[in-house]
């Protein structure tokens, strides 16, 4: 799908407030502009599933979404995320199932990318991948912080006498 001037404007518009875009060279912003895929979102729509195989790196344009972590001893917010905010970035660095759900709460567009574009484009880049890699393990790190609490949390209240 091409893209109109609009469109990779609004796209260079969000990639210019990632911390990572300052490491762009001029022809890799080119590629990565031409790169996305523009896609409304809707109120109530989930982008990405937890535990599902991730193909797409998401900049959300306009409209808001939350994250959620989902399981078996946890159902928690982990973030709200308004436009230029990033995501699905950590399935498609590690080639594991996505750690979260992530539902739109208003209406909205997303820029997509696909993971092999995402993968050619922006790792190749060692600042931008060094970025990218901190965000992701920053963010796997609150996630595995918010389960440990939970287990914790359960098994206490599990042990406590009636």
């Amino acid at each position: 799908m091409n893209l109109s001037d609009h469109d990779q404007g609004a796209i260079r518009m969000a990639l210019a407030q990632l911390s990572f875009s300052a490491y762009l060279k001029p022809a890799e912003l080119d590629k990565l502009v031409m790169g996305f895929e523009k896609t409304p979102i809707k109120k109530g729509e989930t982008l990405i599933t937890q535990g599902k195989t991730g193909e797409l790196f998401y900049i959300l344009s306009s409209g808001k979404v939350k994250v959620w972590l989902k399981g078996p001893y946890v159902d928690k917010l982990l973030a709200n995320l308004e436009p230029p905010a990033f995501f699905g970035e950590m399935s498609l660095l590690s080639n594991t199932p996505r750690t979260a759900t992530v539902v739109c709460e208003e209406d909205g567009e997303v820029f997509t990318l696909l993971r092999t574009t995402f993968r050619n484009l922006l790792m190749d880049n060692r600042h931008v991948a060094e970025l990218i890699r901190k965000t992701a393990a920053e963010r796997q790190a609150e996630i595995q912080a918010l389960e440990d609490q939970e287990w914790r949390d359960k098994r206490m209240k599990n042990e406590a006498p009636s």
